[in-house]
């Protein structure tokens, strides 16, 4: 997810929070309610794509102990299929082939629902948001000269570019993403507690760690990066000030101090973006150390309760195959724990985007027709214009 540049493209996005979350999401429900089939199928594409994440470590767990190693205890949990403890090397082979053809559809399976499940969330997304594109662009053909004199140029571009960016970067990706991951993590988790209670809490007792440094690597790159594009703009205003300025540089001899200023702005850029890259790169080992941690508890505390023959602190005795099916458990759960750190800021950015959208549709039009008025008929011939004036504030005619 982080991919080669560590994350960067994610952490170099504004982090903007929603003033009225509720207010906004209901706003978007309208849009996503003329598309709700697509969304509705990508939800339940993914709630089929985590079952099979869920029932693979299951699976590997009965391949264990049906017939790798099946003793009179293990058996009783072989749900796949009725296990003889007196079948021959052949049956158990023949067996466990076929439980292996069966996790090899179920990992076909949940990368093919997943595919399809991201398709049909990007085909919502972006049809509601060429919806609200449409809207937007309708409506700012109608917004009176009077608003583009108190609003800048660049803050309407903005919104309806930067900010729509923002919410299809969070409805084709992050929104899937952060619900997938919750969903697996729920149901792994209670996967776990139904297999050994004992077991599972001491397997999970690193995933709020987990999710403290993935909250604190994270917002201090946010932060980091937020730093960088302050000095990077310094940058460029001391390179635009002395290129424009070489003249006046050189008549007064200043060059040696217009080269001290710039390196010093140079130096600040590069010690921001250091510690940017510190704390993005520091972000994906620090999450493996703590995922390796969990597995270490996970192996240690069963092959110790399976070489005592002792049932771990009064819960049903552990087996090997249980212990595989943790391992495999643990490692589905590394993942989803960062994404959901991660992109969840950048779901809060493109509600507040959505927000910044929706009051720009709700400006009113300055000039507007009254309820009486009577259409226009063609105008021919000439056109005069007597005691006309025009006005941006009220009161205020322009001269």
């Amino acid at each position: 997810m982080m991919g080669l540049d560590g994350g960067r493209r994610i952490f170099e996005r504004e982090t903007l929070k929603p003033r009225n979350l509720r207010v906004t999401l209901a706003r978007f429900g309208t849009y996503f309610r003329k598309f709700w089939a697509g969304f509705g199928l990508a939800l339940m594409l993914v709630m089929l794509s985590a079952w099979a994440q869920v029932t693979a470590p299951n699976l590997i767990g009965q391949a264990v102990d049906c017939y790798l190693f099946p003793t009179v205890q293990s058996v009783e949990t072989c749900t796949y299929t009725d296990v003889d403890l007196n079948a021959t090397g052949a049956e158990r082979l023949e067996g466990l082939v076929g439980l292996v053809v069966l996790l090899l559809g179920l990992y076909i399976a949940a990368s093919a629902l997943n595919g399809l499940a991201f398709y049909a969330m990007n085909w919502t997304g972006q049809n509601v948001l060429r919806q609200i594109r449409q809207e937007l662009f309708r409506h700012i053909q109608r917004l009176s000269v009077g608003y583009y004199s108190r609003n800048e140029a660049g803050d309407v571009m903005s919104r309806v570019t930067n900010d729509t960016d923002s919410i299809q970067q969070a409805f084709g990706f992050a929104l899937l993403q952060v619900i997938s991951g919750a969903i697996v993590i729920m149901w792994i988790s209670t996967r776990m507690l139904q297999t050994n209670v004992p077991y599972a809490l001491l397997s999970l007792a690193i995933l709020p760690f987990m999710g403290l440094a993935t909250v604190y690597f994270s917002t201090q790159a946010r932060k980091a990066f937020r730093k960088a594009r302050r000095e990077l703009g310094s940058v460029n205003a001391d390179l635009q000030e002395s290129i424009s300025g070489a003249r006046e540089v050189q008549a007064f001899n200043r060059e040696a101090e217009s080269i001290a200023q710039f390196e010093q702005s140079n130096e600040a850029n590069r010690t921001a973006n250091i510690r940017a890259a510190v704390f993005t790169s520091a972000l994906r080992p620090v999450l493996e150390a703590l995922g390796f941690v969990s597995l270490g508890i996970v192996v240690m505390v069963g092959g110790l309760s399976i070489l005592r023959n002792e049932p771990l602190l009064g819960s049903s005795l552990i087996s090997i195959g249980t212990v595989f099916a943790f391992v495999a458990y643990v490692q589905r759960l590394n993942q989803p724990i960062s994404q959901i750190a991660i992109l969840w800021t950048n779901i809060q950015s493109a509600v507040a985007g959505g927000e910044r959208i929706f009051n720009l549709l709700d400006a009113v039009v300055d000039v507007q027709d009254k309820p009486d008025a009577k259409p226009m008929p063609e105008i021919e011939g000439r056109v005069e214009f007597d005691n006309v004036f025009a006005e941006y504030v009220k009161n205020e005619p322009v001269l």
